[in-house]
């Protein structure tokens, strides 16, 4: 069984969610914990809590992140959409250190633990900071960025010297970027399965659909974040390419890019630490991903 730590800003966008879900119910991989990062990230942790109670693993850690980017500031007022649904007065432990966390876990681990941030990499940033020798104990699996356009996706723009730091540090990563999740995005035939399954699992989940939808049921979820997941368990889903990746910091127009530095004149293929993912097998992704929430 493959251990990972899931490194997420919940609450947000729904593919959060609904990729936290996926994971859960995934016989192939054991989540070791969860970390939350990026504004009110104490909420992110209750509704991420609030997930694990109904998938009956409450024992998960859930460790609370960072709040802010690695430079600038952030809205303290802003608080995540979806947490409205979390009801119940749910504790949050303050006093552990995420970074701490995410360092010891892995080193101190016999087997592999591989990180798979759904969110800004601010945390994963902080952790690499602290112990370089992260490299040679894991990797990472994760959603953000785009090669084919220079396009700033969301988790590089909200704090691209964090991303610059994590892709710079020679540690193994897959980009799971817009280039392919943008093809999997459920019908509405798929959102009435989740809809209509009437467990208390997929009750919550269509809460949070819902919520996310803010009275648009013609909005429907693009699967980002489950895509990373699914494409950690089964590599087959997706074709992935070895590129060199730097992500841009200062452009007036391409801060928070992932920018493809391979030239066409000397070109080495296969000596990069980033593989990005080019293409998906879209239909058998979401027949894997509803196959794995409606359990």
């Amino acid at each position: 069984m493959k251990k990972i730590i899931i490194d997420t800003d919940i609450g947000g966008d729904i593919d959060d969610a609904l990729a936290v879900s996926l994971a859960l119910n995934s016989l192939e991989v054991e989540v070791v914990g969860i970390t939350t990062v990026f504004v009110d990230t104490t909420s992110r942790v209750k509704l991420t809590k609030k997930l694990l109670r109904l998938h009956n693993k409450p024992d998960i850690p859930v460790i609370k992140g960072a709040e802010k980017p690695l430079i600038g500031d952030w809205d303290r007022n802003l608080i995540p959409l979806q947490a409205q649904a979390v009801k119940e007065d749910i504790v949050v432990d303050e006093s552990i250190n995420v970074i701490d966390f995410i360092v010891d876990t892995i080193m101190n681990s016999k087997d592999k633990i591989t990180l798979i941030p759904i969110g800004p990499l601010t945390n994963i940033a902080g952790a690499i900071i602290k112990e370089p020798r992260l490299k040679e104990k894991t990797e990472i699996y994760m959603m953000g960025g785009m090669y084919s356009q220079a396009f700033p996706e969301w988790n590089i723009y909200c704090d691209p010297e964090s991303a610059r730091i994590v892709f710079d540090s020679g540690i193994k990563i897959t980009m799971v970027g817009l280039d392919v999740t943008l093809k999997c995005r459920l019908n509405r035939e798929a959102l009435d399965k989740i809809f209509n399954y009437n467990s208390e699992r997929t009750r919550f989940l269509s809460e949070l659909i819902t919520i996310w939808q803010e009275g648009n049921k013609e909005r429907y979820p693009i699967l980002h974040d489950p895509l990373a997941i699914a494409s950690f368990i089964d590599p087959s889903l997706v074709k992935k390419e070895n590129m060199h990746i730097k992500v841009e910091t200062r452009g007036e127009f391409t801060r928070g890019v992932t920018v493809v530095t391979d030239t066409p004149y000397t070109s080495k293929k296969g000596d990069s630490n980033v593989d990005v993912c080019v293409d998906v097998d879209s239909a058998r992704f979401i027949s894997f991903f509803l196959d794995r929430i409606l359990k």
